[in-house]
């Protein structure tokens, strides 16, 4: 079969969670036997990767294409028109990508199956954000609705997506996976570690709450490292001040984007991993941190009540002091009882969350919807 996967942002960029989760779905498929292509722009990519050329990579083909500008990808649209000509299946990846709804208009055209993950987009707080312009898309949506398959990662989101396009809006719901790494040598250090971009819907400024307020974090020799891309700097900026405010600046250290050896290092090292944020469809942090076994506290906006089902780590409110009283849990819990939640949270991950192992869940849909 051959699949044609449009992405905004891919592989290696680490600039949000799907850019990964494409990447390693791609490369499941293509050593299931599939041709996958993928059109992804140059954002967020080091100047050493090739721009405007097909690439042979160990995820199928992929090009990278520079466009006049982020919100104008012309060269993008133009190697997804040209593409999918020979594509069975066209699988979008992001509802509010400008390319994203002229690429469906163009498979629907050619008569070609469209398969629509939102990727978190639909969820009541990502829709706070620029308003107007998401309703005037949706809108436009809304015509090519009873021609898509939209994919949700969770019950919740496969929820918003029929409260935006109807009951009878076709959902496949298949949970994201991951190509689980090896566990690196654990060097356990004293810091607590949130991953991920530095934005409103992470709340990470509850986070900072929580710990302005545990007497335990503040007078022991743990501290936060924040992890990721500022991608809102103006919060960063915020974040810092609020900081300040709690005279926490020397327990909480921003370390900026970390990427491959060192985020599994980071991972690893750690006591837990903190994910408060607002709302997450997936959340491949927790994922990432659970493969080298290190527990995670999930927020109840995130989809990953299974945490507690498995003793794997906590899925609790996002608001201040239950964030804490998890914190201090963590804090004073006995060397036996956090080892064993280190061990559930690596055999969680590689028992359900791998993507080698799960791959013919995607292959199902894609036939599916080819035939």
């Amino acid at each position: 079969m051959t699949i044609l996967m449009s992405a905004d942002w891919f592989y290696p960029c680490h600039i949000g969670g799907p850019s990964n989760t494409i990447y390693w779905q791609a490369r499941a498929l293509t050593r299931a036997g599939h041709s996958v292509f993928v059109i992804a722009t140059a954002q967020g990519q080091q100047s050493s990767v090739p721009l405007d050329k097909w690439l042979t990579m160990d995820c199928g083909q992929v090009i990278y294409t520079r466009n006049p500008h982020f919100y104008l990808p012309f060269r993008h649209i133009w190697q997804g028109w040209r593409t999918m000509r020979k594509a069975d299946v066209v699988h979008l990846n992001s509802l509010f990508y400008p390319s994203s709804l002229v690429l469906a208009v163009l498979a629907r055209l050619l008569g070609k199956p469209v398969i629509w993950s939102p990727h978190g987009e639909l969820s009541p707080p990502a829709l706070d954000y620029s308003p107007r312009i998401k309703k005037a898309v949706l809108s436009l949506i809304w015509l090519l609705r009873k021609q898509v398959l939209f994919h949700a990662t969770c019950p919740a989101e496969a929820t918003y997506i029929r409260q935006q396009f109807g009951p009878c809006a076709t959902v496949s719901e298949v949970r994201n996976m991951m190509d689980i790494p090896l566990p690196v040598d654990r060097k356990a250090r004293p810091y607590l570690l949130f991953m991920g971009r530095i934005h409103p819907i992470k709340a990470i400024d509850k986070l900072i709450d929580a710990l302005g307020q545990s007497a335990l974090f503040r007078q022991s020799d743990y501290e936060l490292i924040i992890a990721g891309p500022e991608s809102d700097p103006v919060y960063a900026k915020q974040l810092r001040e609020q900081i300040r405010r709690l005279n926490l600046h020397q327990k909480i250290v921003f370390s900026g984007l970390v990427t491959g050896a060192i985020k599994d290092q980071f991972y690893a090292d750690a006591l837990i991993t903190i994910l408060p944020s607002k709302s997450e469809s997936f959340g491949n942090v927790v994922l990432e941190s659970l493969a080298q076994g290190t527990p995670v506290i999930a927020s109840t906006g995130t989809p990953w009540e299974v945490l507690e089902a498995e003793q794997a780590g906590s899925w609790v409110p996002n608001d201040a002091t239950a964030l804490q009283e998890e914190i201090d849990r963590y804090l004073s819990m006995s060397p036996e009882q956090y080892q064993h939640y280190r061990s559930q949270a690596a055999t969680l991950a590689r028992q359900r969350f791998d993507i080698n192992a799960n791959v013919d869940q995607w292959q199902f849909v894609y036939q599916a919807m080819a035939a």
